[in-house]
Parts: C-alpha cells; sequence; structure tokens
C-alpha cells in the first residue's frame, strides 16, 4: 500500500517543478546568468572607496587598456555591475563589462560608470569611462 507522503510527494513535485520550467517560446538569458568575472587574489589592496572629491582626480589616471583589477583597487568594489552589448550599430557588435560606482557625497548624488573590454587573453581592461548627468 502507498503511504500517504509518497502519494502527495508525487503530486506536489510535478506541480512545483512545472513552475520552474521555461514556457514555449520564452527565452531565458544567458548573459545574465554569467557570473561577473573575479581573479583570485583581486581583494589584496582593494582601498575603502574614496570619497567623489577624490573619485574624481583619480578618474583622470583611469587609462584605455588598464586592467579590472587595478581600477578595483583605485574606487572599491562597484556598486552595480552588469553585461552591456556595443557597437552593434557599426556592424561589429562586442560584449563589455560596465561597472558603476554611486557617490552620496556629492550634491545630487554622482556617478562613474567604467567599461571593460574582454582582451585576446581574457582580461578585462577598460575601454572607456565617464561621469554620466
Amino acid at each position: 500500500m502507498i503511504s500517504i507522503y509518497r502519494l502527495l510527494l508525487v503530486l506536489v513535485v510535478p506541480v512545483f517543478g512545472f513552475g520552474c520550467m521555461p514556457q514555449s517560446g520564452e527565452v531565458t538569458p544567458v548573459e545574465a546568468s554569467l557570473p561577473l568575472p573575479v581573479l583570485p587574489g583581486t581583494t589584496v589592496g582593494i582601498q575603502a572607496r574614496p570619497s567623489f572629491q577624490n573619485a574624481l582626480q583619480l578618474a583622470d589616471e583611469v587609462k584605455v587598456g588598464m586592467p579590472q583589477r587595478v581600477v578595483e583597487a583605485m574606487f572599491g568594489s562597484p556598486d552595480k555591475a552588469g553585461y552591456k552589448e556595443y557597437g552593434r550599430a557599426a556592424g561589429s557588435p562586442w560584449r563589455a563589462l560596465v561597472w558603476e560606482w554611486v557617490f552620496q557625497d556629492a550634491t545630487p548624488p554622482r556617478a562613474l560608470s567604467i567599461v571593460f573590454q574582454q582582451d585576446e587573453s581574457g582580461n578585462w581592461r577598460v575601454n572607456h569611462g565617464d561621469w554620466p548627468e
């Protein structure tokens, strides 16, 4: 004879499991599930976040081609990070890693955005950055 617990398990698992499966035609974004690149030992040398005034000065020292770990050592861990595609309109799209730091000590708060591009070795390097309004 089947116990009540086994019967419930047989009925409940398919019902809850069904909600986790993508519906037909639904696409699961692959890029959104990729982990952000972290190199072992990159936390060494990371300082506390600079003030807005110090960040303005440090931003002038950020150069194209600078490694991701150096930028993180300068500004600390970003507040926001994600992937974005650039260059679609030009016909040669490339995947970028975008980091953003928000400085609440500025009035109004200001953000620094730095865009990284992967080099041929797979390392993320600065492509450009700015202080969007």
